[in-house]
């Protein structure tokens, strides 16, 4: 019986009212997955703007993924900018919640505003 395969789809979404880059991540977020995240947010990292990670359509996101998510936070930081999750599923808000993560990072729900700069 073969592996399944996991995946990860991310696109860049235009026509953000504040300016800021919205990346829609959509699959899983783990071992496998975790260094095509890391590529494609890689020309978002040192800008010094805002990162808004669409995580509406992530179905399973492990402790590497976690650890992505902590890494980007760290380098938007230092540029000045910053890092916030839009929409995370249950699943992915309950593992933010169990690691304390939510107090680290921004965390919108669906229809919130977004945060002032």
């Amino acid at each position: 019986m073969a592996t399944p395969r996991t995946f990860l789809l991310v696109d860049e979404q235009a026509g953000d009212p504040d300016g800021d880059t919205v990346l829609r991540i959509r699959g899983e977020l783990d071992l496998s997955t975790a260094e095509q995240l890391r590529a494609a947010a890689a020309p978002y990292l040192t800008a010094g703007g805002r990162l808004v990670l669409d995580l509406s359509e992530v179905t399973f996101c492990d402790s590497t993924g976690l650890a992505v998510l902590v890494g980007f936070h760290k380098r938007l930081a230092a540029s000045g900018g910053g890092l916030e999750l839009y929409a995370p599923v249950q699943r992915v808000r309950h593992l933010l919640h169990i690691t304390g993560l939510n107090r680290v990072f921004r965390v919108r729900t669906e229809g919130e505003e977004a945060a002032p700069r």
